[in-house]
């Protein structure tokens, strides 16, 4: 007869908070796991219950002798659970059945009286990550600290990149004798200390729709020079750039391209690198209005003032200043597989382009788009023409690896 392995959904702390199957659960069964918190938390109901940590939980389970066992994991068992990791470790042999329980998400957003359906949720609790362009393009965002990240790290993160304003509400101890919820500005929960059990969820009203491209007349250009509309569009599309990229716009002027790359990298980040300081101050500008706070402008000049920079996975250069080559050979030392587009209006740039990316053993693709557009003269409209620019796109080509 196989053994009985259920994986229980704790909830938050309070036991009460049990569903009545994992309550008969954690009665019925030869033994329980958990580790120290949880063993705490459910000990009026069970005093036996075998304490561990996360790492030797799996190999306690598997050594028992046991044929009907309990592992009980905070929250609930779908939800960022510890179920993932102990599914892969635990005796394949095994019958495994979870049991839900209530998560930190649906205890916070009852004690508000909001739902949940459309809130965008993020684990910082023991690992590296950034919020920011959830906070840009949603309008609820959910986030659970700990280990290295706490939630005053957050609030202090949101401070930093120009969201000092906006609404957060943290839930420390949730449904714990210490529970606290607070609500406040970033600026003012930054100065606050919290546990590790500390969730947060921010509002922000004024969110933007990453899907939506954006139009010339949309940014403040002053005499800064800008890749038109059609051609920012095109561009960023041949990029193909996913929701978690690290993507860089080098030579990026009042940062059109970089805040279009920015909505696509909508769970990353985007990098505009600028030398010419009065660009930097409409990156900045434009990067308030249109709520790209996920884009980080830097001021300096390619290639140097990329190597600090974390490894991208798309890369635009709009101005080199005469350092292609130098600057595309950094791109590859950072990432081999790291894809670029160059924007030329020469046909001198469109040849060095192809020449540098060739030697690198790029595959390469040219586009040139002639654009036109309709102008009032009088009773007629008159098609203008702009100039031709040539898109340049490349990559490794896997037939010379």
């Amino acid at each position: 007869m196989k053994r009985k392995i259920f994986i229980i959904g704790a909830g938050t702390g309070d036991i009460g908070l049990l569903t009545k199957k994992a309550s008969s659960l954690i009665r019925e069964c030869d033994e329980v796991f958990g580790t120290l918190r949880i063993c705490e938390c459910i000990s009026p109901l069970r005093r036996d219950i075998i304490c561990c940590s996360i790492t030797e939980m799996a190999a306690k389970i598997n050594a028992s002798q046991a044929a009907k066992i309990a592992v009980l994991v905070s929250g609930d068992t779908g939800f960022f659970s510890l179920k993932k990791s102990l599914l892969k470790q635990l005796d394949e042999e095994a019958e495994i059945e979870s049991v839900c329980g209530i998560s930190s998400l649906q205890y916070l957003c009852a004690k508000l009286d909001i739902s949940y359906e459309n809130i965008e949720v993020v684990s910082l609790h023991g690992r590296d990550g950034n919020i920011l362009g959830r906070v840009a393009y949603n309008p609820y965002v959910f986030v659970l600290t700990g280990g290295s990240v706490k939630a005053q790290d957050v609030c202090k993160q949101l401070c930093e990149y120009g969201l000092e304003q906006i609404a957060v509400t943290a839930g420390e101890m949730l449904s714990m004798e210490r529970e606290r919820i607070i609500k406040g500005t970033a600026r003012e929960l930054s100065s606050q200390e919290f546990d590790d059990l500390t969730v947060l969820l921010i509002e922000n009203p004024h969110y933007v729709e990453h899907d939506l491209p954006l139009k010339d007349s949309d940014f403040i250009r002053e005499n800064v020079p800008m890749t038109k509309e059609e051609v920012r569009w095109i561009t960023v599309a041949k990029l193909a750039v996913l929701p978690d990229d690290v993507v860089y716009d080098i030579g990026a002027g009042t940062g059109s391209v970089a805040i279009e790359l920015a909505r696509k990298a909508y769970r990353g980040l985007a990098f505009a690198i600028e030398k010419e300081e009065i660009a930097v101050e409409l990156i900045k500008r434009n990067r308030k209005n249109l709520g790209a706070y996920n884009l980080v402008a830097i001021a300096d000049e390619a290639p140097a003032g990329l190597e600090s920079l974390p490894t991208p996975n798309k890369a635009f250069i709009g101005g080199s200043s005469g350092n292609l080559r130098e600057i595309v050979e950094l791109l590859v030392a950072k990432n081999p597989n790291v894809r670029i587009a160059v924007n030329a209006v020469t046909l001198e740039t469109l040849t060095q382009s192809l020449n540098v990316l060739s030697d690198i053993g790029f595959k390469t693709d040219v586009v040139c788009i002639n654009a036109a557009r309709a102008k009032k003269v009088g009773g007629y409209n008159m098609m203008m023409a702009n100039n031709p620019v040539y898109i340049i796109t490349g990559d490794k080509d896997e037939k010379q690896c």
